[in-house]
């Protein structure tokens, strides 16, 4: 007994010091391991280290963790949706793609809930949403939204929780879903790379209280590229001007002179400099430039009055405004409407200024809209032209379908639910076109009442391609660029553009009045005896349009397919409503086990949870006091076991 005694005491002596010995190591070890994944992971996490600035380290704690744990390095791009309100708050959102699936993590300062959109426009209506709340964490609902405000739950659920954390304020969110789900209460992900075609535009809210509410302050939206190769940057605004700076070289600006906004509701205003008075910004050697892209520059303070621009070539700055063929002498080069940041052109096209009797100055046709007549503000915006003085393989060109030339003014618009009808025939093209032309974008333009817009291609009777919005909103994209990819017109196809009201107006230039207006960008630019292709109403030579209107008796008319246009009378599938507060609360969705391969959700506080019940085994206790000799032998085997144990580690983690 005493022998055993003093082995044990041996052994309990050899054991404490091998285990202090690895145990140093193996800190010492942690913390260099450690040490190099916070440096790994800040610097992929270093773009985030700015978000939330006039928060406090302190109070910033959970979401600096969350960055520095092997959670921001695994997406490629991040940006920070700030609120206008306060540009240091707002929602952090981090995003890759991997094959069919989109991967994002969003996180805020909020305690009761928090959302992310996929917008249409840039706005509410036509946003495809998913939303949390802390009161039920193992849980994302998805919802859409059209034009009436209220959030609708989906009937599939296509989101999938990856994980969350709840703690101290701070709401972080990790979730997936497929690019194109298949769901028509889904807006699909379209590769956005290409900067001369639609940005993806994101959106996002958050809140307090413990069910979804009206956000208030707390939202933010923007226009990003999902697509962007992990290098470059994501920002819209950003990628846009790297590339017009690489590209280019130079540019000018044709701006207002603190121009004095009327206190009327609509007011246009034509900004003209000839080639002579710019000459000045871009050297009075070169004879004739080739533009390459646009952004336009807007007075801050009057960023609400600024309606559109119209950018155009003309001979000169004498040419006549109005209708008739003065009309047909003004080419257009250029078009802005809110939520739009500018325009580039692919490396072989552009448009060329200066280098004939058709394009000496560059006219600027400026809408104001004012409707509370707010006198005394002044106006310096305009548009800076980035430009090349190497001539590009192809001129480019944009075709007016629709009404362009206002051929309906002053033509009534009928109360309730109306649709109206542009038709080109095959015949213009087959007169214009001697050689196939390249599509890259358009523009669908609408004003106030416009709920939803469609531009078709009909080619051998037909449909072969469409472009449209399905949630027409004025206030986010006056002039609505889909995500398209580039396509060819041939010779003989013909357009149809449709245009939907949902309140009586008439057809005129003011903001609450109508338009409809299709922008199709294309190259090479087609002429006919001096020309621009271009489709106008009523018929003028060389190409004319039909024009036919319809009283709409329901939404099924709309032939909406985003979302479920005969359940907007219904409440049971509300999940919220703004401003108001919600018009039913709904139990989410329960979660589905269908997805076998994907990593089931969690949260912060379900985490710790789970890590307090899994208590230890006490069912053989009794057995191990029964044979106190036993009990010696046993432990001296263990110590022996344990020595070699620790050894081997120590030299292991030496070695190491």
């Amino acid at each position: 007994e005493h022998h055993s005694r003093t082995s044990l005491s041996f052994c309990a002596l050899a054991v404490g010091f091998i285990r202090r010995t690895t145990m140093t190591i193996l800190q010492l070890s942690l913390l260099l391991f450690i040490s190099g994944g916070l440096i790994h992971n800040a610097a992929a996490a270093a773009p985030a280290d700015s978000f939330f600035s006039t928060t406090s380290d302190a109070d910033k704690q959970p979401f600096t963790t969350w960055l520095l744990t092997d959670n921001a390095s695994l997406y490629d791009h991040t940006t920070f949706l700030s609120t206008t309100a306060d540009p240091t708050k707002g929602m952090a959102t981090f995003w890759k793609i991997t094959d069919d699936t989109f991967h994002v993590a969003f996180a805020t300062m909020a305690t009761g809930w928090a959302a992310f959109g996929i917008a249409e426009a840039g706005g509410m209506f036509g946003a495809d949403v998913v939303s949390f709340t802390t009161a039920n964490p193992t849980v994302l609902v998805d919802g859409y939204i059209l034009d009436d405000r209220q959030v609708r739950v989906d009937t599939s659920q296509d989101w999938t929780l990856i994980s969350s954390v709840v703690e101290d304020g701070w709401i972080i969110v990790e979730a997936t879903r497929k690019l194109d789900t298949g769901d028509t209460q889904d807006n699909t992900l379209k590769n956005d790379k290409e900067l001369w075609g639609a940005p993806s535009r994101i959106i996002a809210a958050w809140g307090d209280t413990e069910s979804m509410s009206y956000h208030g302050d707390n939202r933010s939206s923007s226009s990003v590229r999902l697509f962007a190769d992990p290098s470059s940057s994501s920002s819209e605004s950003e990628a846009l001007l790297d590339m017009l700076e690489k590209h280019s070289d130079g540019y000018f600006d044709v701006v207002n002179d603190a121009f004095e906004i009327p206190a009327q509701e609509t007011k246009y205003k034509y900004l003209c400099k000839s080639s002579d008075e710019l000459k000045e910004q871009f050297g009075g050697d070169k004879t004739d430039i080739t533009m390459i892209g646009a952004t336009p520059i807007i007075t801050e303070k009057t960023r609400q009055f600024v309606h559109h621009f119209i950018v155009m070539a003309v001979p000169s700055c004498n040419t006549q405004l109005g209708g008739g063929e003065n009309a047909f002498k003004r080419e257009q080069i250029y078009g802005w409407a809110p939520g739009e940041h500018g325009m580039i052109l692919p490396d072989n096209v552009g448009f060329p200024m200066f280098d004939s009797e058709f394009n000496q100055a560059i006219l600027i046709e400026i809408h104001y809209n004012n409707p509370k007549r707010i006198s005394g503000m002044e106006d310096s915006s305009g548009v800076r032209f980035h430009y090349t003085s190497t001539k590009r393989e192809y001129d480019a060109a944009i075709l007016q379908v629709g009404d362009p030339m206002l051929g309906l003014y002053g033509v009534a618009i009928n109360d309730g639910l109306t649709r109206h009808e542009f038709t080109c025939g095959g015949t213009c093209s087959s007169l214009f076109l001697d050689e196939p032309v390249t599509v890259l974008s358009e523009k669908l333009h609408m004003h106030k009442t416009g709920t939803r817009m469609v531009n078709e291609v009909f080619r051998g009777g037909e449909v072969f391609h469409t472009a449209k919005v399905e949630v027409f909103d004025f206030d986010q994209q006056g002039g609505f660029q889909p995500q398209q990819d580039a396509y060819q017109l041939q010779a003989g196809d013909s357009f149809r553009t449709t245009c939907y009201y949902k309140d009586g107006t008439v057809f005129k230039t003011g903001s609450q009045e109508e338009m409809c207006i299709g922008f199709m960008l294309y190259y090479p630019a087609k002429k006919f005896a001096g020309f621009p292709f271009v489709c106008p109403y009523p018929g003028r030579f060389p190409c004319a349009e039909e024009y036919v209107s319809t009283d709409l008796s329901d939404y099924e008319g709309l032939g909406r397919e985003f979302g479920t246009p005969g359940k907007i009378q219904l409440s049971n599938d509300t999940l919220f409503s703004f401003p108001q507060p919600p018009v039913t609360n709904i139990e989410p969705p329960s979660p589905s086990n269908s997805n076998t391969d994907e990593k089931m959700p969690t949260s912060a506080h379900v985490t710790s949870t789970q890590a307090t019940e899994n208590p230890t085994s006490t069912s053989n206790a009794g057995q191990a006091t029964d044979n106190p000799t036993s009990k010696a032998e046993s432990a001296k085997v263990h110590c022996l076991f344990v020595i070699a144990l620790s050894s081997a580690a120590v030299l292991f983690i030496t070695y190491v």
